[in-house]
């Protein structure tokens, strides 16, 4: 989790006015990066445990930041969240309604930005997934 904490301080520095204006920040190593459920086409890149130990983890991060609005709440909410793509692309899958199965079928560069917009009905929409223009070509990466 050290790229991502990195990667958030880096946000940080670039939006002062969220930590001026009193928004919480929140570390949590419920967003470590792990492997969130079997992927299909099954590839193996580690062993079966860590889906019975990492998924749990994973889907409860995924219930803890992606949710409809509380019913009193009268104006948009926004939230960074900063983690490794493995965990983005299982999110993405959920928040659509998609496979979850199907996270490993999504490519995001390191750095990359997604954007998913949930309306106070439960609309979900996504804006992107893995924008990549903000980054100079030589500093894009995947692994």
């Amino acid at each position: 989790m050290t790229r991502a904490r990195e990667t958030g301080d880096i946000i940080l520095e670039q939006i002062p006015h969220v930590l001026e204006e009193g928004h919480t920040i929140t570390r949590t190593d419920i967003l470590v990066e792990g492997s969130p459920i079997e992927a299909i086409p099954r590839i193996r890149f580690k062993p079966d445990q860590y889906e019975f130990e990492d998924g749990p983890r994973i889907e409860a991060a995924f219930r803890r930041f992606f949710h409809r609005a509380h019913f009193e709440q009268t104006t948009p909410s926004h939230e960074v969240i900063v983690c490794h793509a493995n965990v983005i692309r299982y999110f993405v899958c959920r928040a659509t309604q998609n496979p979850p199965e199907g996270w490993l079928r999504m490519s995001l560069a390191n750095g990359s930005i997604t954007e998913v917009v949930i309306e106070p009905n439960g609309q979900v929409y996504v804006m992107g997934v893995g924008d990549k223009g903000h980054l100079p070509a030589d500093m894009i990466t995947f692994n």
